[in-house]
């Protein structure tokens, strides 16, 4: 896999969701935001080696975590790990179905993003709920159905924008330079 081009997909990537996004918010609905760092895990762990596919899902987890507005603490701290432990599950998960699917399609890319977004937002429900646990921690409140809701709408919103940047990565795959795989029983879908 070429680093360089994922390098400037990672910085693409995270100018996106950092300050671009803000303009396609849909303020009437909730305050709805897509997102394009996990397409951007999608399209890698669909096509990238095991391995490969994990570090660049952890590692592209940290970033967001330590980008402004994810994670931050209070003192400016930031909390790594939500994200990154999200990102390398969603890896984990795609890694596992990626061989029954027609990986070439602009369709498939959308509907794994939308699934990158609730598996990532489970994961950091889960560190927070454990987080609670700690006595020293104060207890996670809030959220409820108007979270519920609003995490579905940034997942629909997450697919729709992985519609133009699935065909955008799925058109310059050849820079990429995923390995093939060979051999009789290769399927390249």
């Amino acid at each position: 896999m070429n680093a360089i081009v994922v390098i400037i997909a990672t910085i693409l990537a995270l100018a996106f969701d950092s300050s671009f996004a803000e303009i396609f918010t849909l303020r009437s609905s909730g305050s709805i935001t897509p997102q394009a760092m996990p397409c951007l895990v999608v399209f890698v762990a669909l096509f990238a080696p095991e391995s490969t596919a994990l570090f660049v899902g952890m590692a592209l987890g940290i970033l967001v975590d330590l980008s402004p507005g994810h994670g931050q603490l209070g003192a400016g701290a930031h909390l790594i790990g939500p994200n990154a432990l999200g990102f390398t599950v969603t890896a984990l998960l795609i890694l596992k179905i990626r061989n029954i699917v027609f990986r070439r399609r602009i369709i498939t890319i959308a509907c794994f993003a939308s699934g990158a977004v609730i598996v990532t937002a489970a994961v950091h429900a889960f560190i927070l709920i454990t987080r609670g646990f700690m006595p020293w921690n104060t207890v996670t409140t809030g959220g409820g159905f108007a979270e519920l809701a609003k995490l579905f709408g940034t997942a629909i919103y997450s697919g729709l924008l992985a519609v133009p940047l699935g065909w955008c990565f799925l058109s310059t795959i050849g820079i990429w330079k995923f390995h093939s795989p060979t051999g009789r029983r290769a399927t390249w879908r």
